[in-house]
């Protein structure tokens, strides 16, 4: 069983979603959601941008670390990018 502080180089695609204040030990206030997989954004350098910019689509590289389940992303890097699903029909 791992002890929660091993951490996995990652690329994360989705959306920027806002968390409930005060739901996360981390302080993380946003996650990003890849397939109905929640990453929670540890709030510290580019992670603390990603504040501004809910609802859009981004790719993230950075550190994974999961603890009690939870999955966490510390933000080395992040784009936006263009969402053009809804011109699918």
């Amino acid at each position: 069983m791992l002890d929660g502080m091993s951490t996995t180089s990652v690329t994360v695609k989705g959306y920027v979603v806002a968390l409930p204040r005060a739901v996360d030990a981390r302080q993380a206030r946003v996650a990003i959601l890849q397939d109905d997989v929640e990453y929670r954004v540890v709030p510290r350098g580019a992670g603390a941008d990603l504040d501004n910019v809910i609802s859009a689509l981004v790719e993230v590289t950075g550190l994974e670390e999961e603890s009690e389940g939870i999955r966490y992303v510390m933000v080395r890097g992040y784009k936006t990018l263009e969402d053009d699903s809804w011109l699918e029909e």
